[in-house]
């Protein structure tokens, strides 16, 4: 795929960029932000002894993006570096790369818009692709760093339907060692051909019914130890509006295939997938600035180790921060092995405010014999702050009265957090 991908962007900056097209028809465009964010948590989430983290953690954590744009008539070149870091963390465990992403080129990618009237768009490059619920492939908005995947993307129109085709290999973040990761040290990322995501997203006319197709296939190879995951992943998510101010919507995602359960290279036993998880909302606009829905969601888990078969839903490049809270610090929860009703609402003041306030019951969908499965009552807040159109303020929080699957370990107690932010868009 890199073979075929580099040539084809050079090519094409190549056409994009003559000294003819520089001088007359060349619009460049520039853009970029800088997000600063402090976070503190007292009591970790899960079951932890004073040996594994400390009962309380703060971060301060700076995601810069830049943006270049090149467009010559259908073409469409753009460069965007990414520099994510994290001060102040003090040994926590749960700082990854998912977290510090130092001076990465993001996204290089070419398009050609307007093929003809069935092909709107072909893209070959690195690209960050948000797409349907955005809970099997997202850029990430919340979390430090972005997704990013390697590959090529058409989109098409087919029988009034919008239908967009995609094979990518997803890239991974360097380096993974937890010192320099700590140290906010640099390496380039990479993606690699044992590892390749592929299938097709189709949204209907009138935008209720979006479908999505996925293929996810990994070995290992030198590099890469995998748990050599082979799944095949549909979801079918509708959408309804009715009586005037109500809303509804339901997605229902089935996995089916083959993984291992580690990535250990002395791990060579294949075992049957099968999982799956819903997600579903009923809600009306109870004032003209509020909107209240009720919800629920579902993921399959697994709780025999030793049978032939994994049950837990996989999430695979989603993001989870919209469905079950704050991530990064506060980690959160897993779009696996879970049931979770809640409430929610979000209220808009003026164009400036936003605030949504959220609450979650949760339980483990599967544990193991005679382990207690209720792992709390969470409750959610967090308030947006338009200050001028490139400035916004950001304050919010969670806690979470912990349930007996979670009053375990050194820090039993109900977990605190709270955050405060501010993006600026230039």
């Amino acid at each position: 795929m890199r073979k075929f991908i580099r040539p084809a962007l050079i090519a094409a900056l190549g056409s994009l960029l003559t000294p003819q097209a520089l001088a007359q028809d060349v619009e460049f465009d520039f853009s970029g932000s800088w997000r600063m964010r402090y976070e503190t948590l007292k009591n970790p989430i899960f079951p932890a002894t004073e040996a594994q983290r400390t009962q309380s953690n703060d971060r301060i954590s700076s995601r810069v993006l830049l943006k270049g744009e090149a467009n010559y008539g259908n073409w469409n070149a753009t460069v965007e570096i990414q520099d994510s870091r994290a001060f102040l963390d003090d040994n926590d465990p749960t700082l990854k790369s998912s977290q510090v992403n130092t001076l990465e080129p993001l996204q290089y990618f070419v398009r050609y818009k307007d093929f003809n009237e069935y092909v709107k768009a072909i893209t070959v490059g690195r690209m960050a692709v948000d797409h349907g619920s955005r809970r099997l492939m997202a850029k990430g908005v919340y979390r430090n760093t972005i997704n990013t995947f390697d590959g090529v993307m058409i989109d098409t129109v087919v029988s009034d339907w919008n239908v967009r085709g995609f094979y990518f290999l997803p890239v991974s973040r360097f380096p993974t060692q937890s010192q320099l990761v700590e140290d906010n040290k640099r390496a380039f990322d990479k993606s690699f051909s044992e590892r390749k995501y592929f299938g097709l997203y189709a949204v209907s006319p009138d935008e209720k019914w979006k479908i999505q197709n996925v293929w996810f296939k990994e070995s290992d190879s030198e590099e890469l130890a995998t748990k050599n995951r082979d799944l095949y992943t549909l979801s079918v998510d509708y959408s309804e509006s009715f009586a005037g101010n109500w809303k509804s919507n339901i997605e229902v995602i089935g996995q089916t295939g083959t993984a291992r359960a580690s990535s250990s290279a002395s791990d060579i036993t294949d075992l049957d997938v099968n999982a799956w998880m819903v997600h579903a909302h009923l809600g009306q606009q109870v004032t003209e600035s509020t909107f209240l829905r009720a919800e629920i969601d579902f993921a399959t888990g697994d709780n025999d180790s030793a049978d032939d078969e994994i049950n837990a839903f996989d999430g695979l490049y989603g993001v989870r921060r919209f469905d079950f809270g704050p991530t990064d610090v506060y980690q959160g929860f897993q779009r696996s092995n879970i049931i979770a009703p809640g409430l929610r609402s979000v209220t808009k003041i003026g164009g400036e405010h936003n605030i949504m306030v959220g609450y979650k019951a949760l339980w483990y969908h599967k544990v193991e014999q005679g382990e207690e499965d209720f792992m709390g009552n969470q409750l959610e807040i967090r308030w947006r702050y338009q200050v001028m159109p490139e400035l916004r303020l950001e304050f919010g929080g969670a806690y979470l009265m912990k349930g007996d699957a979670l009053e375990q370990g050194d820090y039993p107690d109900d977990s605190q957090f709270a955050y405060t932010a501010f993006l600026y868009k230039f």
